[in-house]
């Protein structure tokens, strides 16, 4: 929705958080796969899976580094939209999600709004995929 406000290198550190975030219930199902794709697609890059090598913590040290406080809260709802996709957010979603907030210095009032936008965000979508399809 809004990563194509990221900049080459902010582009390439959130598509390494995705992976992350996609694995963080050990389990990588191949809708999240075509989440990867379509995020690939809207970053404006080829499609591929970064390696997980680089620590959660190391790529959030370096977004503090070069990421405005609009693109962190940004990726934050993105990461919240791209694991509630299923429908299901398990605690290890949950932690790894309190884990990006933190590391982001994003505040739990706004981790909060963007949760709930997120929600609001996913009943629009399903709604109106409903709409076109009947």
């Amino acid at each position: 929705m809004f990563l194509n406000q990221l900049n080459e290198n902010e582009k390439e550190l959130y598509l390494e958080l995705c992976a992350h975030a996609v694995m963080a219930d050990d389990v990588f199902a191949p809708d999240e796969m075509e989440s990867i794709a379509l995020i690939c697609h809207e970053l404006m890059i080829p499609n591929h899976m970064p390696d997980n090598e680089q620590p959660v913590q190391d790529i959030l040290d370096n977004l503090n580094l070069i990421a405005s406080k609009q693109q962190k809260n940004i990726m934050l709802l993105e990461l919240i939209l791209l694991l509630k996709k299923d429908g299901v957010l398990d605690a290890a979603e949950t932690v790894f999600l309190e884990q990006v907030r933190i590391g982001l210095e994003i505040s739990p009032e706004k981790y909060s709004a963007l949760f709930a936008l997120a929600n609001i965000h996913l009943v629009i979508q399903k709604e109106l995929t409903l709409a076109i399809d009947t």
